[in-house]
């Protein structure tokens, strides 16, 4: 016999409903898909596995001959100061960067700032090649500034600060539901495409869903190329895990990156490519 009494709502519905939550939800939402109005200095900081304070030795000689010809990548000596994120053992590095010649399209890619900031104290942001190597992503003046945004990131992962959002967004069952197919070999690769199309809604879901480190079922993932400057209609990843397959969906998605695990990696690579999903996660619906 039925009491007659309505069933509870769980309490995570209940979270997920309230017309504050969904506020907070919506509001976030638009500023992935507009990629963000405010300041977005922070991106790079949480994109970049190294950033350090030092001088720059740029050839601007070179620079200028570049320009006038053909586009290539020049070597910039660095004298390392101080390390605030990653680990160099070196005072003195090469920091690798590719120069656009005025005859391309893609150029003024912030190469003025190696003239402002030659033999000058600054921070640099830098990403890790492919087959090693530093290459220079950002140049920041020497101030508190950078200095605060780290330690804020530091503190957001250290205190677990993204852990309060994940209980209140929108798409949490349906892309658990689309993870799990990925552990099925006949279901996987349509899971992969069902969440991509989930679009910028199912971001915040994903991230928070993200560390999880069980085997795929399907190693294989074929992905429309967006950009109207890619030399291939498609790229083809081999990501060996669910989290290796969640960040190239959501590069997809987003446009951003933290880490190119797509293709496997190590536990380090995968930390710090979560870590930096989850600053953009706190990000989203804190700024």
């Amino acid at each position: 016999m039925q009491s007659g009494l309505p069933r509870a709502i769980p309490l995570k519905k209940r979270l997920q409903d309230s017309p504050e939550n969904k506020a907070a939800f919506e509001s976030a939402i638009k500023k992935i898909s507009e990629g963000f109005t405010k300041d977005n200095s922070w991106i790079s900081i949480a994109q970049s596995p190294y950033i350090l304070t030092g001088t720059l030795q740029v050839d601007t000689n070179e620079i200028k001959k570049i320009m006038r010809t053909k586009s290539a990548y020049i070597e910039i000596d660095f004298a390392i100061d101080t390390v605030l994120k990653g680990d160099i053992p070196s005072k003195e590095i090469i920091i690798n960067k590719y120069i656009y010649s005025k005859k391309e399209k893609r150029q003024n890619r912030n190469d003025s700032n190696l003239f402002l900031f030659n033999g000058k104290k600054s921070i640099v942001s830098l990403a890790l090649g492919y087959s090693g190597g530093y290459y220079l992503s950002s140049i920041f003046p020497v101030t508190d500034e950078v200095k605060n945004e780290l330690a804020k990131q530091n503190e957001i992962i250290a205190s677990k600060a993204y852990t309060k959002i994940c209980p209140t967004i929108q798409h949490s069952s349906k892309v658990k539901s689309l993870i799990d197919d990925m552990l099925v070999e006949s279901k996987a690769t349509a899971a992969y495409a069902k969440l991509e199309e989930l679009g910028i809604q199912a971001v915040p879901a994903i991230i928070c869903q993200m560390d999880d480190q069980r085997e795929l079922a399907v190693k294989h993932i074929t992905l429309k190329n967006k950009s109207p400057t890619a030399w291939e209609a498609t790229r083809h990843y081999s990501p060996e895990l669910v989290v290796d397959v969640l960040e190239a969906i959501l590069n997809q998605i987003t446009g951003k990156s933290f880490g190119n695990i797509h293709n496997g990696g190590i536990e380090e690579e995968r930390t710090s490519t979560i870590n930096g999903w989850r600053i953009f996660l706190w990000h989203s619906f804190n700024d």
